[in-house]
């Protein structure tokens, strides 16, 4: 499997997962996701995706400072519909990190570490996604702005050519390369995070 190579450069989310742990599946219950494991789940790597990312990662830093993010234990709520533009995709993916899913989620073994009823669509707020620890209550609210790191100019006429089937393998492969420039640009430029990812 070939990828771009900034996928590896992006820091990776450090999760304990206690019903991985019970089960064996993982030492300890310690789970670590790579970008590339939300780009396998989402099909795509995109400005939506690398939001996600970043949502989860800040979001998850704020609740938890320097101890593991339990898995399962949080709750998402997203303040668009299920239907609505790209919600679905957002969701999906900070349910990959956190565990949260809707009521086909898991139901947990003995009525405990279960996953379903944790991922919630259309909940009024001020931000686009909230995070809520299930332990102790605390919450945090983000919005992305990924308008912050601008697309290359060019990729418009090339998407356009792409979409009418005009495009050569050449000009396809160049778009590629252009998208994938600036989702590196939002992933791997640090500073900018605090400007694209605000706390309510």
């Amino acid at each position: 499997m070939q990828y771009p190579t900034f996928f590896d450069e992006v820091e990776p989310i450090e999760t304990f997962d206690p019903l991985a742990e019970i089960l064996g599946a993982m030492k300890d219950g310690l789970i670590t996701y790579q970008y590339v494991d939300m780009v396998k789940l989402a099909g795509h790597s995109c400005p939506t995706v690398s939001g996600a990312w970043l949502m989860s990662k800040m979001g998850l830093q704020k609740l938890y400072g320097e101890d593991l993010p339990v898995r399962g234990n949080i709750k998402v709520e997203m303040r668009g519909a299920l239907d609505e533009g790209v919600e679905g995709v957002i969701g999906s993916c900070i349910g990959l990190i956190t565990g949260a899913s809707n009521e086909g989620g898991f139901k947990g073994l003995g009525g405990k570490m279960g996953r379903d009823n944790r991922l919630f669509y259309g909940v009024p707020m001020e931000g686009e996604v909230r995070m809520t620890r299930l332990d102790n209550g605390n919450s945090v609210e983000m919005s992305y702005n990924p308008s912050i790191v601008p697309g290359n100019p060019s990729m418009q006429p090339l998407m356009q050519k792409i979409m009418q089937g005009l495009a050569n393998e050449e000009e396809k492969r160049r778009f590629g390369e252009l998208w994938q420039e600036r989702v590196e640009k939002i992933l791997l430029n640090r500073d900018l995070w605090p400007q694209m990812v605000k706390f309510s």
